[in-house]
């Protein structure tokens, strides 16, 4: 069984408003977890080639990471009965000061408030991009503050893929968000998406779509997402079929469903193909209102194998 012991909150000093915190904490509330708040703190001026001397620098730094601590143990003060670390980075990017606590110690989420991002986020490599590309562990992205009010969780997947990275994913997917939806007694969803075959066909004139392509395509999703939802209890009312871009549709269902929560897989795409054209998660971040769970198939939060 899969459990979520462990959480990382990450609070950046940077934002008025720090709206993971209000869902990490009604989490490690409800699955009896624990949380470790992190932050981060840099300045140039306590770097080596500062103009400063060395003394200068070390005070100037303690005095930072002193503010910072005392920043994160504001957070603690009113939540007593909850088993919370801190954590103060010296990293001038948060995610680095993510990556480097990872590498440190293992966490079953991480949760980080996110908003808009634009395609300067993505060249300039934003934090949650980063996060979403290189975190060893599920990431939670926090669009608001507001309580969960439907008490419904949406998994996405690639339901036919024959790749055994998109199975291993589908099965990471479907399991967290079962334990999620158990643990909560939540309705648990599955959407899936296919291509429009005629758009492509459209692109080739010379060669003409088979007759009633489209359906035989709707027939070999359903059967899959039939498969699959019966491996993780999913009533048959609760699949849901679309054809378009992946990231359009489960935004669509998302809304339609008014899921809480989303749980999609990503590949982590990198370089300039994953710059421009991001994947499915990236881009589903934004066209959604509600919380994303992002699972890569490093993760390792597949189920024990029976």
């Amino acid at each position: 069984m899969l459990d979520i012991n462990h959480i990382l909150v990450v609070l950046d000093q940077d934002h008025p408003e720090q709206i993971a915190l209000d869902r990490a904490l009604w989490l490690a509330r409800s699955l009896d977890a624990d949380l470790t708040l992190l932050t981060r703190t840099w300045d140039a001026y306590c770097e080596d080639s500062s103009t400063l001397d060395a003394e200068t620098r070390n005070k100037v730094k303690h005095a930072l990471l002193q503010k910072s601590e005392h920043w994160l143990d504001s957070f603690t003060a009113e939540a007593t009965d909850l088993t919370i670390r801190t954590e103060v980075h010296w990293q001038k990017h948060i995610h680095e000061a993510v990556l480097e606590s990872l590498r440190q110690q293992d966490f079953d989420l991480v949760i980080k408030g996110t908003g808009p991002h634009n395609l300067l986020d993505r060249i300039f490599t934003h934090t949650d991009w980063n996060l979403l590309r290189h975190c060893p562990a599920p990431v939670m992205l926090v669009k608001s503050a507001q309580p969960w009010r439907h008490n419904r969780v949406l998994a996405c997947i690639d339901a036919t893929s024959p790749d055994k990275g998109h199975q291993l994913i589908n099965d990471n997917i479907l399991s967290y968000a079962e334990h999620l939806s158990d643990h909560f007694e939540t309705d648990l969803h599955l959407v899936n998406a296919y291509p429009l075959v005629s758009v492509a066909f459209a692109m080739v004139p010379e060669v003409s779509a088979p007759d009633d392509i489209q359906h035989y395509i709707h027939e070999q999703h359903e059967d899959a997402c039939e498969q699959w939802a019966r491996k993780y209890n999913i009533n048959a009312d609760h699949i849901h079929i679309g054809e378009g871009d992946p990231e359009n549709v489960v935004a669509r269902v998302a809304e339609e469903t008014e899921a809480d929560l989303v749980v999609v897989g990503s590949i982590g795409r990198t370089g300039l193909a994953g710059v421009l054209i991001g994947n499915t998660a990236e881009q589903l971040v934004d066209k959604v209102n509600c919380d994303v769970i992002v699972i890569k198939p490093s993760d390792g939060v597949s189920p024990d194998a029976e």
